[in-house]
């Protein structure tokens, strides 16, 4: 007779395009099939992300909630049918944390975790009185940086002995150096002598691309032949492009949307900035250094955790163009400087920050919680 699986379940708002949900992608497939019966649940939509994972043969469910107003009897669902899956584990994620923590009390899911990928500078108070609410029903809070442990004890009281630090990994077979991809050179009309900065994230206030816009245009005062490409999309982007047409910086700053080449987008770097004003561990930051992609990043959130400056890159203030711009001249006139950060960088991210790495920081922490509770206890990694 074989062995009865764990069944894990991650709860989700999506699988779009993202950070958070490509690292929920990546993670599925790696972990032990022979232990955990894995399946996602979306509370809005599945994404192209959820998609694929279904075509990879994983279970990704639909649960949707009311998309026009609050919908109260949600956690009521999501409860019956975390029962009728009889789940062991609920894992929750951004934006679900709430309704997943009713619904596995509801449902007396043996585990409940939730990760906390990264938060705004400020709280709504709603936010506020809902994690201070559901921060008591789960059993365990993952921040993704030891910065992010510090806020979550601060801002919603979370008990110490609650959280564990996991630091997010990604890919390392998919993220590796490369020479600049042709057909991305051409897309765009770049020489193959320019110098490209770029990031990846969504076009949002807290990731302060306007700053980052800004600082470029210092740079390009300085260097003829740059481009600054941002990849993503996202409610700044509106902002951003009237700024970047009354400087009449349209051919120089380029907003890509949404895309799904990220990989050979970062190999087009020859270097990568994070302007955030508030971080948690950065998929996007991982992935340029693991593509040898030296980084410029702001000290905050666990940013500083990730670039070590002036080891394998340059952390400067937030808020600051101008200190963001020095750094970006420093590296872009400095070849060997270039050179030693780029190998160096995707050194250490294959040596810390893998996927594997992660996932199996997080099937310990699983068990950990289950075997203090009787439950699997001859199971072991």
């Amino acid at each position: 007779m074989m062995p009865t699986k764990i069944k894990l379940t991650h709860l989700v708002l999506d699988m779009d395009l993202g950070g958070l949900r490509r690292l929920i992608s990546q993670m599925v497939p790696v972990m032990a099939r022979d232990v955990f019966d894995v399946n996602v649940v979306c509370m809005n939509r599945k994404g192209c992300f959820g998609n694929q994972l279904e075509a990879d043969g994983f279970n990704v469910k639909l649960l949707q909630k009311n998309q026009k107003r609050a919908d109260l009897w949600y956690p009521v669902r999501l409860a019956h049918y975390l029962r009728k899956r009889k789940t062991d584990i609920l894992h929750m994620h951004a934006g679900t944390f709430i309704f997943g923590a009713l619904a596995g009390s509801l449902a007396f899911t043996p585990a409940t975790i939730y990760t906390e990928h990264g938060r705004a500078v400020v709280d709504s108070l709603v936010r506020h009185v809902e994690d201070r609410i559901a921060v008591k029903l789960v059993n365990r809070l993952v921040p993704v940086s030891d910065d992010l442990k510090d806020v979550l004890i601060e801002r919603i009281g979370a008990p110490p002995h609650k959280l564990t630090t996991i630091i997010n990994g990604i890919a390392t077979d998919l993220f590796i150096p490369r020479s600049k991809p042709r057909a991305l050179l051409e897309e765009f009309s770049i020489s193959d002598k320019c110098r490209v900065i770029g990031t990846v994230a969504r076009l949002d206030a807290i990731k302060d691309q306007l700053s980052m816009i800004k600082a470029f245009e210092l740079v390009a005062g300085r260097i003829n032949d740059c481009r600054l490409i941002l990849v993503g999309d996202g409610p700044m982007r509106d902002e951003l492009e009237e700024y970047i047409s009354t400087r009449g910086l349209q051919r120089q700053v380029i907003i890509t949307g949404q895309r799904s080449d990220v990989p050979e987008f970062l190999n087009l770097f020859d270097l990568f900035v994070l302007s955030s004003l508030s971080e948690g561990t950065s998929m996007s930051l991982l992935e340029a250094m693991a593509s040898g992609v030296p980084a410029v990043v702001t000290g905050v959130g666990g940013n500083p955790a990730i670039v070590t400056h002036e080891i394998d890159g340059l952390v400067v203030e937030p808020s600051d163009p101008a200190a963001l711009a020095d750094a970006i001249l420093r590296l872009l006139s400095d070849e060997n400087l270039l050179r030693i950060f780029s190998e160096r960088s995707a050194a250490k991210v294959r040596r810390d920050f893998s996927i594997e790495r992660m996932t199996e920081n997080y099937c310990r922490l699983y068990l950990e919680i289950l075997h203090a509770k009787r439950r699997f206890v001859d199971v072991q990694l």
